[in-house]
């Protein structure tokens, strides 16, 4: 049967704040704050209904008072989407003209001719740079993923991600035998994987990595640290934010993260 629901969940803007959705799942909404500048951010939702992810215009409609549209891509607020194969990035912007091509207004766009043809899906992350000076409360709709558990995969390299719940992630809730053999730890930051979480207030980073020695402090070994005598927070991964994940060795590595609440 049927019935109306709403929840506590991340990922489309302003545009469908307090709606309550029909449906057999659960569907809510998260909001955060915008900064001028750049803003990491996360998709931790699926789509409305069980879409396999979501375009970046029902992530972040067009029409969200407060975001800046323009003719060219340097005007206007980006959203850059990068792709860990690649280690690049690609840029989209939000489109508005008064003239010529109008097609796409308040669409995020490729060019003036070419709509964004890419769709995110939870626990994937992205920025948003944002124009407008004053902070910007956004909300996120969408669908809480049901799976009992989700993969995440990472890269040699940089990768862009979040949480693949709706919820907070812990990193070290795998434990440490996991983290041991699929991950590289090391006594300082830069021989180890890095976790950087990024501050839209300071546009700075924080920095954890994934710790072992073989002498001196051994206490957090193959945990995720700050540094060697103080572990990273609990869930530091924030629902709603993106991080980057540093992979030192070459090859993928499946991460299993299970669902961390009922339904």
């Amino acid at each position: 049967m049927k019935k109306l629901v709403t929840a506590f969940a991340a990922c489309a803007l302003a545009g469908l704040v307090n709606a309550q959705v029909e449906s057999i799942n659960i569907v809510g909404y998260q909001t955060v704050t915008l900064k001028q500048g750049f803003n990491m951010l996360a998709c931790n939702f699926d789509g409305v209904g069980g879409a396999d992810g979501m375009t970046l215009d029902e992530l972040v409609p067009g029409t969200t008072p407060g975001l800046t549209g323009a003719a060219t891509s340097g005007n206007a607020d980006n959203i850059l989407v990068f792709d860990a194969a690649t280690q690049g990035y690609t840029t989209y912007y939000l489109y508005y003209a008064t003239k010529g091509s109008t097609t796409y207004n308040y669409k995020w766009v490729l060019n003036s001719v070419t709509p964004a043809g890419v769709t995110l899906k939870s626990g994937d992350a992205f920025w948003l740079s944002l124009k407008n000076a004053t902070d910007l409360p956004a909300t996120f709709v969408g669908q809480v993923p049901a799976e009992a558990s989700k993969t995440l995969t990472l890269k040699k390299g940089f990768n862009s991600i979040g949480s693949i719940f709706a919820a907070d992630w812990d990193p070290n809730s795998l434990g440490t035998d996991f983290w041991a053999a699929n991950g590289t730890g090391a006594a300082t930051s830069g021989n180890a994987d890095n976790i950087l979480l990024f501050d839209a207030t300071t546009q700075g980073y924080t920095t954890y990595y994934l710790y072992y020695a073989t002498k001196g402090t051994t206490t957090y070994n193959n945990q995720w640290v700050l540094n060697s005598v103080t572990p990273a927070p609990a869930n530091f991964v924030k629902m709603g934010m993106g991080v980057w994940y540093s992979k030192k060795a070459a090859g993928d590595v499946e991460v299993p993260i299970t669902r961390p609440y009922s339904l």
